[in-house]
């Protein structure tokens, strides 16, 4: 059970680090924008600005580090993703298995009440046979 806990522990974990992730990228856009004049969408606005060749590498590494970061984010959640189905469908497997178990042990019994009920008609009705042979003046009359 402690497992379990741990395991929704980093889940969460990767969760959060994916959120952080997707804001310092909108923080990196941001910057873009008012650093560039650039728009989200690509359009420009109005006023142009003259930028060094310093502060358009630096951009590009922080652009390049949120991307990284992102990606990294990413694959940890689409991982946490997977191994939660993989564990939906362990379980689905166990539960189906339990399920074929209760059914055959309900057919076993089932079957087991059938030759009982067959046996006692049988019983009962060889015990009449034997006494109607038994008793010959019955018969006669």
């Amino acid at each position: 059970m402690e497992e379990s806990v741990d395991h929704g522990a980093d889940e969460e974990s990767v969760w959060s680090n994916f959120d952080k992730s997707v804001a310092y990228m909108k923080e990196v856009a941001s910057l873009y924008e008012s650093t560039f004049g650039c728009k989200a969408d690509g359009s420009s606005s109005t006023s142009r600005k003259t930028v060094t060749k310093a502060h358009l590498d630096e951009a590009h590494n922080q652009a390049q580090q949120a991307l990284e970061l992102l990606a990294s984010n990413l694959l940890n959640a689409s991982m946490t993703i997977v191994n939660s189905i993989e564990k939906q469908e362990s379980e689905a497997d166990r539960l189906k298995h339990k399920v074929s178990a209760i059914r055959q042990t309900i057919r076993d019994r089932q079957a087991l009440l059938d030759q009982e009920a067959i046996s006692k008609f049988y019983s009962s009705h060889k015990a009449n046979q034997l006494k109607l042979s038994l008793d010959p003046g019955q018969c006669m009359q």
